[in-house]
């Protein structure tokens, strides 16, 4: 094994670690890094916290696990460049090669969003949720909440929380790529509305070049007027933008109408003008604009409140997704 592969799953461990709001042991850390595209066992995953441990990086909480110190998010944040560029589009392939929803069936696992929000602001944030929901600036009208104590991959919700759940855009990746058609995630941006409907692209950011999620980078710096988009028809809401052969236009359009009839109704039919920075230029290849499945959490960021998303974070029965707003 070389350094660089050493390093990665370190890094992984610590992604991991941070990720979760609670100590969690190496059998948890070694089901996460399973679904993440790492398969070690427990016993190695023991060898690499005490590893972690020595280095300061994380600290043993008696029973529970471990938790990352302030010294392992230094390090986190700091980890090497080549590691970092490009691992949420490696994150994003896994759990999208993963997704088993059938469109048919409308049964299987999709890809979703979860948000920890303090109870003493839930009426508040749910009420916002629902009116970002109502007005289609989503992927689907069903929802799950959670309460303290649940788990969904690696994300628990600590005590005094509850959790929103909603289903990431990227399950329309798997529903394409399941049907034979390539798709492939290029773009995370703020998307203008006007009179309600979609005009252009103000900002962009690509997948394969960063580090974090293009989404949550836009959420986290309160950049969106997803609430005002809803109320008043104008405002700027949070999209992604993918690509398809061009060749598999018509097939993927019926797709995607067949979704649009299962529930899965992010997709942005009318056509966007290229914003600022312009979009996929490539003669071989057409673009499908989809709403943000975050929309409704970063309308709760938009008011201040208190919450903490993990985007794109694991894969859920498209069942349990069974709640309306």
């Amino acid at each position: 094994m070389t350094n660089i592969e050493t390093e990665r799953k370190l890094i992984e461990i610590l992604r991991i670690l941070d990720e979760s709001d609670e100590a969690i042991g190496a059998r948890m850390i070694s089901a996460s890094l399973s679904q993440r595209g790492y398969p070690i066992g427990e016993r190695a995953v023991r060898h690499y916290l005490v590893l972690l441990d020595y280095k300061g990086f994380t600290t043993k909480i008696g029973n529970a696990g471990r938790v990352i110190t302030e010294k392992g998010l230094k390090e986190l944040n700091e980890a090497i460049v080549g590691d970092r560029v490009g691992f949420v589009i490696t994150r994003i392939d896994e759990l999208v090669y993963r997704t088993s929803f059938d469109l048919k069936l409308r049964n299987g696992d999709i890809i979703v969003n979860v948000a920890t929000i303090d109870k003493n602001d839930f009426d508040v944030a749910i009420e916002a949720a629902a009116e970002t929901i109502d007005s289609g600036y989503t992927v689907s009208p069903y929802v799950r909440v959670l309460e303290e104590g649940d788990k969904v991959g690696a994300v628990f919700i600590p005590y005094g929380a509850v959790g929103l759940v909603t289903m990431c855009s990227m399950t329309v990746d798997g529903i394409l790529i399941k049907h034979g058609i390539p798709s492939s995630i290029r773009y995370g941006g703020l998307l203008a509305i006007n009179n309600s409907q979609p005009i252009a692209y103000t900002d962009l950011i690509s997948y394969g070049g960063t580090s974090l999620d293009p989404i949550q980078i836009f959420t986290a710096r309160r950049m969106t007027s997803i609430l005002a988009a809803a109320r008043s028809g104008k405002g700027t809401v949070l999209a992604n933008v993918r690509t398809v052969p061009a060749i598999a236009s018509e097939k993927s359009i019926e797709l995607l109408q067949d979704a649009k009839k299962a529930g899965i109704v992010g997709w942005i039919e009318s056509p966007i003008q290229e914003g600022s920075l312009g979009i996929c230029a490539e003669n071989d290849v057409v673009e499908i604009n989809n709403y943000a499945g975050a929309n409704p959490m970063a309308a709760l960021y938009e008011l201040e409140i208190a919450v903490k998303v993990h985007s794109i974070s694991a894969l859920m029965d498209v069942k349990l997704l069974n709640q309306r707003l």
